[in-house]
């Protein structure tokens, strides 16, 4: 279908993705992005390094700023994962509570 999809650096505006911006939240991938690229910065792991130890993929952050979109499972491990470091370090926020 022309038209659809990821063009060069912009991305089409859903629906969803039009309420968010009028209602000035994040979406869900960048609010994602935006803990993932903190922690790096906190952490002084290489994005190469955070990929291996998260999810044991070297290339995980090269694809993700690609364009790839992890799935929720897959964004849950690697959040985990960071809740687990922070907890570890002793920095960062405390993991989500499960209901």
């Amino acid at each position: 279908m022309e038209g659809c999809g990821k063009v060069g650096n912009f991305r089409p505006l859903t629906p969803s993705r039009m309420v968010l911006q009028r209602s000035g939240m994040e979406t869900l991938e960048e609010l994602f992005r935006s803990r993932v690229s903190a922690f790096l910065g906190r952490s002084g792991l290489s994005p190469t390094a955070f990929g291996k130890k998260a999810l044991g993929d070297p290339n995980l952050m090269r694809q993700i700023g690609g364009g790839r979109s992890p799935s929720l499972r897959t964004a849950d491990r690697i959040l985990a994962f960071i809740a687990e470091q922070d907890g570890a370090s002793g920095g960062g926020r405390d993991p989500p509570r499960r209901p």
